[in-house]
């Protein structure tokens, strides 16, 4: 395969990062679900950095790399991380027991 172009480094960089991030997010959220957090809640934020991480793997192992991939990767990460507590007792409230 072809290496990427000098332009579309920041999108490999990107998209690397995303991936780590999700595949970190889903391993914390474990550890938590391990010590004693609230599992309905925990299970539902980790399902999109489960897909999203599937989906950038795929893009960096077959390198098939994509704006549109990234960016909402990194919109997700960023919308997750700022609205997770509210949405942590939301879930809990909802779903819980």
């Amino acid at each position: 395969m072809e290496e990427p172009k000098v332009f579309n480094k920041y999108l490999v960089s990107l998209t690397k990062i995303a991936s780590v991030y999700c595949f970190f997010f889903i391993v914390l959220k474990s550890i938590a679900l391990f010590r004693g957090a609230w599992m309905i809640p925990n299970i539902i934020l980790t399902v999109p950095f489960i897909i999203l991480g599937i989906l950038t793997a795929y893009t960096i192992l077959y390198k098939k790399y994509s704006w549109t991939i990234t960016i909402i990767a990194i919109a997700v990460i960023i919308a997750v991380r700022y609205y997770e507590v509210g949405w942590v007792y939301f879930l809990q409230d909802k779903y819980g027991n």
